[in-house]
């Protein structure tokens, strides 16, 4: 049973994955927080992308909302991974008065790329990927996106080492994967948008991953203003679930020192104290 006066701390999977990504997580955090690790559109037992909306990380970040399972008013930490990492920012930045801090692992905001380095080589890197993808997924093949999709972040081929399960869940993935792409490449991340966000965030990056991962962490960590950048030396851009252990150690250590309270409230409360003051 968690504890009923901590915040709850919503975990948001990356691409390809499930809210089962997080099991270990919950487990190694037990009864501490109380939990929430939603599929996201396409993934796990939710439905597709909703029909006729458009590849927008607010619409992901709309269901993520609609579906929490504690009160409309109520603080919370966000936990995100790679693409859900992004959809994290994006919840933030639309309800930055209940978001209490965002611990992410190497979100994938490619949107900031363009805006701080258009030749940036890491942006080439990612936005071939993403353009392999399209171009074999048109092809109909589905399992060799999914195969390439897996090479590009593991850093090598793993489909051998996948049972057949497993590649099955991942190529019926691609096609919600190539929306997410679209989506990230489009989330108007501009100068400014991300200094607004007020709330503790903790980056955690590893130091064998991919160049696109790692600049983007880089670009965050400069335009948050209450960011921190740490590395994990090693670890590459799946390590939540590769190397959960070291990655859930830096996760847990992490929600253990954010704040109960979000900015706007403590802010608020400043507000009234001086009034009564006066």
């Amino acid at each position: 049973m968690s504890d009923t006066n901590a915040a709850p701390v919503v975990c948001l999977h990356s691409s390809a994955a499930s809210g089962r990504q997080w099991r270990r997580l919950v487990a190694d955090g037990g009864p501490a927080w109380p939990w929430h690790t939603p599929d996201l559109y396409g993934h796990g037992s939710r439905p597709d992308w909703p029909e006729l909306m458009p590849n927008r990380l607010s619409v992901e970040a709309n269901g993520v909302l609609a579906g929490l399972p504690f009160a409309a008013d109520r603080g919370f930490h966000l936990v995100g991974h790679s693409y859900g990492g992004a959809v994290a920012l994006q919840v933030a930045l639309q309800q930055p008065d209940r978001v209490l801090s965002l611990t992410l692992y190497e979100p994938a905001a490619f949107g900031v790329l363009p805006v701080t380095e258009p030749r940036e080589p890491a942006l080439r890197e990612i936005s071939e990927a993403a353009a392999r993808l399209d171009a074999t997924l048109d092809r109909g093949d589905e399992f060799g996106a999914a195969r390439s999709f897996c090479a590009y972040w593991q850093g090598r081929d793993v489909w051998p080492e996948m049972d057949a399960a497993q590649q099955l869940r991942v190529a019926e993935a691609m096609p919600t994967v190539r929306r997410h792409f679209e989506a990230l490449f489009a989330a108007p991340w501009r100068s400014g948008l991300l200094g607004q966000l007020l709330m503790p965030v903790q980056l955690i990056c590893g130091t064998a991953t991919r160049a696109s991962a790692r600049r983007v962490a880089q670009n965050l960590a400069l335009q948050l203003p209450r960011a921190r950048l740490q590395m994990l030396e090693g670890a590459g851009h799946m390590a939540p679930i590769t190397d959960g252990a070291r990655v859930n150690a830096l996760l847990l250590e992490s929600l253990a020192r954010m704040p109960c309270v979000p900015v706007v409230r403590l802010r608020q409360r400043g507000a009234e104290a001086g009034a009564a003051f006066r």
